[in-house]
């Protein structure tokens, strides 16, 4: 295929007014970016609560994860989001694990 108009590299689409793609309104990001990083505070606390918060966040970011393509705007949030949510669960564990044994 020798078209030009199929090239998609250097042919400006942007500049002549193709629209950008807005990632910061998709379901469930900010409300899961909150949710994790409230209940990374609320797991030294009370850990089952946060337990089953970092999970409700968890499921906010995983179902903004499955929109957001790789590399676009916003997709860092999404990432933090799941990361602040796994480490919530983890010292959840460790605290019961602790709690168990000592």
């Amino acid at each position: 295929m020798d078209d030009p108009r199929a090239k998609m590299e250097g042919n400006n689409l942007l500049n002549l007014g193709a629209p950008h793609l807005d990632w910061s309104k998709t379901p469930g990001r900010r409300p899961g970016f909150w949710l994790s990083a409230a209940c990374v505070v609320l797991a030294v606390l009370l850990p089952f609560p946060a337990a089953i918060a970092a999970g409700l966040g968890l499921s906010f970011a995983m179902q903004a994860f499955q929109v957001i393509p790789a590399g676009a705007r916003g997709r860092g949030l999404v990432i933090t989001s799941l990361a602040l949510a796994s480490a919530t669960i983890l010292v959840v564990v460790a605290r019961t694990i602790a709690a168990i044994l000592f």
